[in-house]
């Protein structure tokens, strides 16, 4: 599974409600980052991060900058696409610590032609941040950008995306993998 894709850790929030730099904030013994970066050490040789400014550089991969000034999602995938050798690119966010293994062998096997995304879906919900993205996309992002549609949910509406549909007895499974870290009162 380790060859035909990049790996691209969102990490370039702001992190407001945070009150300090997210990606760097411990969770169970250490930075949220690291969880995203442990797993794609498993999957891929080539891991970016994309994130502005110098805050993680001394974590040993090529951090990336956004290319669009925009503050959103949407700006550092299409700075990790742009940057990728890969056509296919898995994206996680760093304020997810509990996406698994098992997800990323569940999603790898949806890949194919017909797709430019493939993310998971659960009670109704789609986990923009938590999927593959084809490079072929980076016209359609490069378009939304400028025309200020930011939210990598517009871009799912808008290309041919594949859903991983989660059932109702994984319900328990789904609150870990997907849980997002945004505060201080997320940690506990």
């Amino acid at each position: 599974m380790g060859e035909g894709f990049s790996a691209i850790i969102l990490a370039g929030g702001r992190s407001q409600r945070m009150g300090s730099p997210k990606a760097l904030t411990l969770y169970r013994g250490k930075p949220l980052i690291q969880y995203p970066l442990d797993l794609a050490a498993i999957v891929t040789t080539v891991t970016f991060i994309s994130a502005n400014g110098h805050d993680l550089d001394h974590l040993g991969f090529r951090v990336i900058p956004d290319i669009h000034p925009v503050k959103a999602p949407l700006a550092g995938i299409h700075a990790g696409l742009t940057a990728s050798p890969y056509l296919w690119n898995l994206v996680l966010s760093c304020d997810m610590p509990g996406v698994s293994l098992d997800l990323i062998r569940r999603l790898w096997p949806l890949l194919n032609d017909e797709f430019q995304i493939v993310v998971p879906a659960h009670h109704g919900f789609v986990e923009p941040l938590c999927g593959f993205y084809h490079q072929s996309l980076l016209p359609l992002i490069e378009a939304n950008l400028k025309s200020g549609k930011y939210s990598p949910l517009d871009l799912i509406r808008e290309a041919p995306t594949r859903f991983l549909t989660f059932e109702a007895d994984e319900e328990h499974t789904t609150l870990e993998l997907f849980r997002n870290i945004n505060t201080r009162e997320d940690l506990e």
